[in-house]
């Protein structure tokens, strides 16, 4: 009987709905593996589940952020810890963010007629445009990760605000922006419910505020806002509206964008 009652309640707390909104986030922002009909019988409702995104953010930095203050504890350099910790993070995400930014690039560089922008976008290769912006993308991740090591803050700390603050910035690009005609089913979320985008910003200040000082979130914060309006105006003129890799490319320089603001603060 007690058997029972513990396998009774475990099918209670995995068949939650918010567990599986979550469950959904990971399955798709991530390359953990996920037995999807382990945790419900319909499909993933990823616009229902964007009150978790942030979640998300979080989880992901903190398994790159426990490998990268693995890498110190075992005395390496702090440029290699942040680079394998920062590694780590592509490797779980699938480049998921990195490959939106550099689509963006090469699509938005080369200009031309939306028809002409969107096949470029979508072309699997890897041009001038994109590579210099992930090249640089990268490249300012890193000084920012170990700047803000440098001002006394763990990687854990550092990956998952960032990250965090790149899923919640998706919310509000796609509320803000419509989405273009050239975007496929399945690769951008619904318009976000209100109910769903004050959960997800309340998660993130909850934690954020907790570790880095009030003017300095406003100041990310307001970068952020800068970073969001102008990518979607851009996406609005290039191709009529936001699609998959715009989120993508916003999740990454929001992310950056954000941090950037609390190191200007900081090093005041």
């Amino acid at each position: 009987m007690q058997k029972y009652q513990k396998k009774y309640s475990m099918k209670i707390f995995l068949n939650n709905k918010y567990f599986v909104d979550f469950i959904a986030s990971v399955m798709f922002f991530t390359r953990i593996p996920i037995h999807w009909p382990y945790f419900s019988d319909k499909p993933p409702d990823l616009t229902r589940a964007t009150w978790s995104f942030p979640l998300v953010g979080f989880l992901i930095g903190i398994i790159s952020g426990i490998v990268g203050e693995l890498c110190i504890y075992l005395n390496l350099t702090i440029f290699l810890s942040c680079t394998v910790a920062i590694g780590f993070s592509v490797i779980i995400t699938g480049a998921f963010h990195e490959d939106g930014l550099a689509d963006m690039a090469d699509g938005f560089g080369a200009g031309g007629t939306p028809e002409k922008i969107n096949q470029i976008m979508h072309d699997s290769r890897l041009g001038t445009y994109g590579m210099i912006a992930l090249s640089l993308g990268l490249l300012i991740r890193l000084g920012i990760i170990m700047t803000l090591v440098d001002l006394g803050y763990s990687l854990v700390i550092i990956l998952s605000t960032g990250f965090a603050s790149g899923k919640l910035s998706i919310l509000f690009i796609r509320n803000f922006f419509n989405p273009s005609n050239f975007a496929k089913t399945g690769s951008i979320i619904e318009y976000v419910p209100l109910k769903s985008l004050l959960i997800a910003c309340m998660l993130w200040v909850v934690i954020v505020v907790f570790f880095f000082p009030l003017f300095g979130i406003f100041l990310g914060i307001s970068l952020t806002t800068l970073v969001i309006f102008k990518i979607g105006n851009m996406a609005k003129r290039n191709l009529g509206g936001i699609s998959g890799d715009i989120l993508g490319a916003t999740a990454f320089l929001t992310e950056l964008a954000f941090m950037f603001g609390l190191i200007i603060y900081l090093s005041i």
